[in-house]
């Protein structure tokens, strides 16, 4: 009795460990991922979008739409953050210009004029949206001042259109955060509660963390690592059948790889921990989830 005791006794510690090495407290080590990345490649004959600017395309909650040469400035970083909620959405692969679109819609059953909002968004909050040298920086945050009876709370978006062969550093509080077509540099992205997807993508690092929500890598590879925390959600890899990945998943409650198999995979694939090489291995795939589920299958050209 007292050996299966000790067993009983060993697999709690051990699940409480690797519980409290996936949660957001630096008394463990695992911080926010470091946001200082390098610059991409910037703009390249490969960018061949045009930045669309029709009404249809902004909608009805547009606030602020600033454009910058590339020639003038040859974008090769991108660094966005909001304190409110909303959602960052990041698209590469734009020609001529790169462009930061602000929206804000108010954050309750409120129903408000565009005057309205434009006012409430100019006295409560500060917008940073500008172009130095070679990074584009967008940054919201709400002023330290008293509110007045005419406050409402916001939803900030942010929308930027960059060349393709950038680098990313983006954080959000509540909200979204979405980057699709880039082609280079490093991506690091941070959320408190939401979601973070990257789609149609390749770059040498990319980083997810969040607290709270859904984290996907949908057609995205890497040429050094691909690496993804959560706390409480679920975590998605939709690759091409032909990549080349060292995987290390680890989940508390479910890793689904059925994709893998002895022709193609070696290693372990448990229900809990899929560890090691898919196509003999290549560069790392990292994801680490307390709560939640962990998905790794094959891309299919539409998701």
């Amino acid at each position: 009795m007292k050996k299966y005791s000790s067993i009983l006794i060993a697999l709690i510690i051990g699940a409480i460990s690797f519980a409290t090495s996936c949660s957001d407290s630096d008394d463990n080590g695992n911080k926010e991922p470091n946001m200082n990345v390098g610059e991409g490649g910037g703009p390249s004959s490969s960018d061949v979008l045009t930045i669309p600017s029709g009404s249809d395309f902004m909608g009805d909650s547009i606030q602020q739409v600033r454009t910058f040469s590339l020639s003038a400035n040859p974008v090769k970083k991108v660094t966005a953050s909001t304190t409110q909620s909303g959602h960052i959405a990041v698209m590469g692969g734009y020609k001529d210009n790169s462009a930061v679109y602000v929206y804000a819609k108010v954050d309750d059953d409120s129903k408000l004029t565009d005057d309205e909002i434009t006012a409430l968004l100019n006295k409560y909050y500060d917008i940073v949206s500008e172009v130095s040298g070679t990074e584009i920086k967008a940054i919201v945050t709400e002023k330290s001042i008293v509110h007045g009876s005419d406050y409402r709370k916001l939803r900030v978006s942010i929308k930027i259109f960059t060349p393709g062969d950038i680098s990313t550093q983006l954080s959000i509080k509540y909200g979204s955060i979405f980057v699709d077509n880039v082609n280079g540099g490093e991506h690091v992205a941070t959320s408190e509660s939401g979601s973070v997807k990257y789609l149609n993508s390749f770059g040498k690092n990319f980083t997810a963390h969040s607290t709270t929500g859904h984290v996907a890598f949908i057609n995205t590879t890497a040429s050094e690592s691909i690496n993804a925390k959560l706390s409480k959600g679920n975590i998605q890899f939709a690759v091409p059948s032909e990549t080349k990945t060292s995987l290390d998943l680890k989940s508390l409650t479910n890793v689904t790889a059925s994709v893998l198999n002895g022709s193609n995979f070696t290693g372990t694939n448990t229900r809990t921990v899929v560890k090691g090489d898919l196509n003999g291995g290549g560069y790392k795939t990292n994801a680490e989830i307390g709560t939640g589920s962990i998905v790794f299958r094959w891309y299919n050209n539409k998701y």
